[in-house]
């Protein structure tokens, strides 16, 4: 397998309890042998579950991979033993937007911040304990907010906490360390690659945003730097919108990122005026 393609390559690690992120990632760039590595979305070293590992050049786009929602399943533990029906209006206050103070020990700046809590879901509970799932705006502290229910109540903490899911990426695409350790043995020692390859993902795979495709004659000049002008647009996602992001592909070639001029309406009618300033141009 060529080593390039392991340089621009997102792997999905199943992240163990006990274990910092960064230590984590350390380990799968000496056993993958990239030239370097990054994770998205830090969880703390009691927190399990999904956690996306970029290699090589794939580092560079991890911003565009980190900053999606987040889904955990977790438990709770009251002080007081509460009914069903408490604990699910206690868990619907605290669904939709919400006012967040980051713990103290977070790296962030310890002021309130508006976050989204998508769905805040009761799974079952016995007695003092309870077990919830939910998604949440990327930057929610999940063990703030179970403090924070815990205000409403006579007080509640969090027990355990696995992230199942970050964006459009799941638990189901997860490998444990010791997977990857095995697959990347039988590569070396038995020129086997099979098992290898299906954990390397190419870094647009979990880009999710709409699409711009740009004409083969303006690929070079694009990929030398150049802005995105009307002309050497070739078509678009319905759902672009103007000031957002959107993924620059030619053919099936994945060039970068972008922040879109216009609308699907106004980039229609543009002529020879800018169409999508260039955020990021990927080389592989």
């Amino acid at each position: 397998m060529d080593q390039k393609k392991i340089n621009n390559s997102i792997i999905i690690i199943d992240k163990p309890c006990g274990q910092v992120c960064h230590e984590i990632t350390s380990c799968v760039k000496k056993i993958v042998g990239a030239s370097r590595s990054g994770h998205a979305g830090t969880l703390d070293p009691n927190v399990s579950g999904v956690l996306p590992i970029a290699l090589g050049k794939a580092t560079k786009l991890l911003r565009y991979i980190a900053g999606k929602d987040k889904t955990y399943v977790g438990i709770i533990k009251f002080r007081k033993i509460l009914k069903k029906d408490q604990i699910e209006n206690l868990f619907r206050e605290f669904t939709g937007e919400i006012t967040q103070t980051p713990p103290k020990i977070s790296a962030v700046r310890k002021k309130p911040r508006k976050r989204t809590i998508y769905y805040l879901k009761l799974i079952e509970h016995n007695g003092r304990f309870a077990v919830f799932e939910t998604t949440v705006d990327a930057g929610t502290y999940i063990r703030t907010l179970c403090e924070d229910i815990g205000k409403k109540c006579g007080g509640a903490r969090m027990e355990e906490l696995r992230r199942i899911a970050v964006g459009n990426i799941t638990e189901k695409q997860a490998y444990t360390m010791q997977e990857l350790i095995d697959a990347v043995w039988i590569y070396k020692n038995k020129n086997d690659s099979s098992m290898f390859e299906k954990m390397l993902h190419t870094p647009d795979k979990f880009i999710d945003l709409p699409t711009v495709f740009i004409k083969e004659n303006a690929l070079e000049s694009i990929m030398s730097g150049a802005q995105i002008m009307a002309p050497a647009i070739e078509k678009f996602d319905e759902n672009v919108q103007k000031d957002e992001r959107v993924a620059i592909y030619c053919k099936n070639q994945f060039i970068g990122i972008g922040i879109a001029a216009g609308s699907k309406e106004e980039l229609e009618n543009k002529k020879r005026d800018l169409a999508v300033k260039l955020e990021r141009v990927h080389k592989t």
